[in-house]
């Protein structure tokens, strides 16, 4: 059975349908559409012509449709095409046909309602632009954030407003000035820097940014054509507080490991004050000894003050002067040398300028060397030294240790540094990496140096600054 649909009927079926209908002549003008393309096309005015409608870039592959309908001879082609009305790319599904040397075209328009979904990238086709940003948006927990050349917000993502401690599925921050926005971040200020090297050198940036026990790693790159930057944040801070913990749990074993020293060290002070005492008792003249007494409390102070510096949990950075880090690990040194019959010296440059440290960890990068070392000698060894030279070299303070242990082979030496490589029979292979982490983190680089059989040197330099 079947019906024909009278002219009043395809009246009210043409009200219902959103369908786009186009005719186009063989350059692409548009010579004829109905009310929903005229509405929707809206920001064609005199020049009618379809592939205005589309990025610069995406062009190309429109006039390539236009092409395959016109090879057709009448058949007629599918084809998803994406537009770009009022800075948003619109889905719409056509389909194609030429007859009469014109191309008609029906189109049917995919809604979406997330405006923050689409990511302006201009690279790839649109179709792989969509399945990325799909892909980035909501399935990795990065931060993304896209800044025009004036720095006004183009595209921010969900996880990027919460790393900058936004209110999250906000619009209001699309089109608005990144400087202008209100937000507790440290990121911010950081983002607007990176934002004026990348725009200014035209190139890609990367920076590691700390604070407290937050750490994020920023990329930013610069797209020539729309001058444009694009940011990608990670978030390490789970990361740092690992490495840590690793370097807390580095910690604790060098104080577990030299606490015989420190013993040992504090024995001589000890002695000193009970044989006064006695005397004192025996004279009856304390004040004859006060001095004296005081003067080896104080040091056992000192000596308790130093040891408890290393175990210390401390995360900040602050400003000291480097000969105080270095000197004050001397009692240490000098104590764990004495244990293992190492013969220690040193020299400690005095100097203006400060080193910005989280001193605790310089403190465990030297006890580190000071336990390679250690290890590094031979069990009938009997010439043993450990030299430990601090130094201004140029802008810089330099710290060397040297040992005459066993030394390390060139294979060995190449992979000292790098994680869980380890030649000791129960080492984790974690305390160089973790040195030279430290060291980075403090905007240094770590040098080693080794010949079997005849020692081993390590050295590193912190950048000084005048002190404010």
């Amino acid at each position: 059975m079947s019906f024909i649909i009278d002219r009043k009927e395809q009246q009210i079926f043409h009200t219902l349908s959103s369908d786009l209908r186009l005719i186009l002549n063989v350059n692409g003008s548009i010579e004829e559409w109905n009310e929903h393309a005229a509405s929707f096309f809206t920001l064609l005015e005199e020049e009618k012509s379809f592939f205005l409608t589309f990025p610069t870039s995406y062009r190309e592959k429109v006039f390539t449709y236009i092409q395959e309908l016109i090879a057709a001879n009448g058949e007629m082609r599918k084809k998803i095409l994406f537009h770009r009305i009022d800075g948003k790319y619109i889905e719409v599904v056509y389909n194609g046909k030429f007859a009469e040397n014109r191309i008609y075209l029906s189109g049917n328009v995919i809604e979406t309602n997330d405006v923050m979904s689409i990511l302006p990238l201009h690279y790839g086709t649109i179709e792989q632009s969509l399945k990325l940003n799909e892909f980035t948006t909501n399935s990795l927990d990065v931060a993304i954030l896209v800044l025009t050349k004036q720095a006004t917000i183009e595209y921010i993502n969900n996880r990027c407003l919460t790393v900058l401690e936004l209110d999250v599925g906000e619009d209001t921050y699309r089109n608005a000035e990144f400087s202008s926005i209100h937000t507790p971040s440290f990121l911010k200020q950081k983002l607007l820097e990176i934002h004026e090297e990348v725009y200014l050198n035209k190139t890609f940036k990367e920076r590691i940014c700390y604070d407290d026990e937050m750490l994020f790693q920023i990329q930013g790159v610069y797209f020539e054509q729309t001058e444009k930057v694009f940011f990608i944040i990670h978030d390490r801070s789970y990361q740092q507080k690992f490495e840590n913990l690793l370097i807390y749990k580095q910690q604790m074993e060098s104080v577990s490991q030299i606490s015989a020293g420190m013993a040992h060290e504090l024995r001589n002070p000890l002695s000193v004050i009970k044989g006064f005492i006695q005397l004192s008792q025996i004279t009856n003249n304390w004040s004859k000894y006060y001095d004296t007494i005081m003067a080896e409390i104080n040091r056992m102070n000192s000596i308790i003050e130093d040891f408890l510096s290393v175990s210390r949990k401390k995360v900040k950075k602050q400003p000291i002067q480097p000969q105080q880090i270095f000197r004050s690990l001397v009692y240490i040194f000098q104590s764990e040398c004495l244990l293992h019959n190492i013969d220690f010296d040193f020299e400690i440059d005095e100097v203006e300028e400060q080193v910005v440290v989280n001193e605790a960890m310089i403190k465990q990068v030297m006890l580190n060397f000071l336990r390679n070392a250690i290890e590094a000698y031979q069990d009938n060894q009997k010439s043993k030294f450990f030299l430990l030279r601090a130094k201004k070299s140029d802008l810089f303070y330099e710290i060397t240790v040297m040992d005459n242990g066993k030394g390390m082979t060139e294979e060995v030496l190449e992979r000292i540094g790098k994680p869980f490589f380890t030649t000791k029979e129960k080492g984790n292979g974690l305390g160089i990496p973790l040195c030279k982490k430290i060291i980075e983190d403090h905007d240094g680089e770590l040098f080693i140096d080794s010949k079997l059989g005849e020692g081993s040197t390590f050295c590193y330099r912190l950048p000084l600054h005048k002190k404010a």
